[in-house]
């Protein structure tokens, strides 16, 4: 008997709201390939080797709720997790590496969100960990298979692949870092990412509520204790003034107290065309489940890079301007604001909004990070050392405070 050719599904060629969250695609799939015995998902850099993967599958039986994948697991509980109380027996999979579901298990919970279960919580953050936690409500837990694996090996079904540039890399002269900090934080964040990343010959600029003898090169703009979308609507507006002046293809902005790779960003980079209105980051989403109030955004400390030509765009009198000060920014500038814009944000897994223990090990063995956050409970500079600056070592350093004028 001739063995049917899998269908392969787009997920972004289907025009389904919030289909990165996975709920959102269980009733099209479900309507659509009735037929099949088991729907496997992934992402655009899994790595399948389908004789392997049809092998997997055929050990397992179809007509029972069953799903399988690489199995991952909380050691603590974690912010990326909404700090829930899980241990080791709460797994879920590791998505780069994909994982797969019987047609019997996706049609029931299928009918859970036909009969309006709410599948996850108001924050979408981690993709796989929340839709387990939806599998999980039905009483099915996940099948660890180690040939779903996180690096490739021979007997390997199926890994994620290792980013790789897609051109030489963008040159340093070609991005502007704006860095958003507030005069308490002059010393023991700005100092110390002065002698991480931003130690080396880049166009940099500190964005601050105040200037001091700590921080003299200062720009300043407003600031609040909460939301700053005031804050980071001016940084725009200041940075696409520089932008225009120094023809500068990219604006990066982050927190101080994001540590980052500058090489792999520019490496990065190279995928996308700066001519062309671009925001990149990590992606987050807010009541994904609410198809008509549901939006996506990318979350600020992780770090968002834009091109130029969409920096204007937001700058533009009345487009984007805060509805208060105090609104939470990226929600708002780097969500609805780009909805409205019509910019579709750009995800990417070595965007990181938290600190390396908040991520299972596993997790970050099959990926280069290009950014963490946060300095709390962790020694920064080991951080960078331990993640980042054998990377960065080919860049070279600044003679002195390097900061762009207008």
């Amino acid at each position: 008997m001739e063995k049917k050719l899998p269908h392969v599904v787009l997920s972004h060629e289907l025009n389904i709201k919030g289909s990165w969250t996975i709920v959102p695609l269980l009733t099209h799939l479900s309507s659509e390939f009735s037929d099949v015995e088991w729907f496997f998902f992934c992402l655009e850099n899994t790595v399948i080797r389908l004789e392997k993967l049809l092998n997997v599958l055929g050990k397992f039986n179809s007509s029972q709720d069953m799903w399988m994948g690489y199995t991952l697991y909380d050691r603590e509980p974690t912010i990326i997790h909404h700090f829930a109380m899980h241990t080791k027996r709460f797994r879920y999979p590791h998505i780069a590496s994909g994982f797969a579901m019987s047609v019997t298990l996706l049609k029931s919970l299928s009918k859970q969100v036909s009969e309006g279960k709410k599948p996850y919580a108001d924050f979408s953050i981690d993709v796989s960990y929340e839709f387990a936690t939806f599998v999980y409500s039905t009483g099915v837990k996940l099948s660890h298979v180690s040939k779903l694996c996180i690096v490739s090996a021979s007997d390997c079904a199926t890994y994620p692949r290792f980013f790789h540039s897609c051109s030489s890399s963008v040159a340093p002269e070609n991005i502007y870092f704006a860095v958003k900090t507030c005069a308490k934080y002059h010393v023991d964040r700005v100092q110390v990412i002065k002698k991480l990343w931003a130690k080396y010959d880049l166009n940099i600029g500190y964005f601050s509520d105040a200037a001091d003898r700590n921080l003299r090169e200062a720009y300043i703009v407003p600031n609040t204790t909460e939301g700053h979308c005031a804050k980071t609507y001016a940084i725009l507006q200041e940075a696409s003034k520089i932008l225009k002046k120094r023809n500068f293809d990219w604006l990066a902005i982050v927190d101080d107290d994001t540590i980052f790779s500058v090489v792999r960003l520019l490496n990065l980079l190279t995928c996308y065309n700066p001519k062309h209105p671009v925001a990149i980051g990590e992606r987050y989403g807010f009541r994904m489940w609410d198809s008509h109030q549901g939006f996506q955004y990318l979350t600020g400390g992780a770090g968002v890079v834009l091109s130029a030509p969409l920096v204007h765009m937001i700058v533009e009198p009345g487009v984007c301007t805060c509805p208060y000060a105090t609104t939470a920014d990226d929600m708002y500038l780097f969500g609805l604001c780009l909805l409205r814009l019509g910019v579709e944000s750009v995800h990417s897994l070595m965007f990181h909004q938290a600190q390396p223990v908040d991520y299972p090990y596993a997790y970050l063995a099959s990926q280069e990070p290009i950014s963490f956050h946060k300095f709390w409970s962790v020694d920064p500079i080991a951080m960078y050392t331990d993640w980042f600056a054998e990377a960065d070592r080919i860049l070279p350093l600044a003679s002195t405070s390097k900061h762009t004028e207008l």
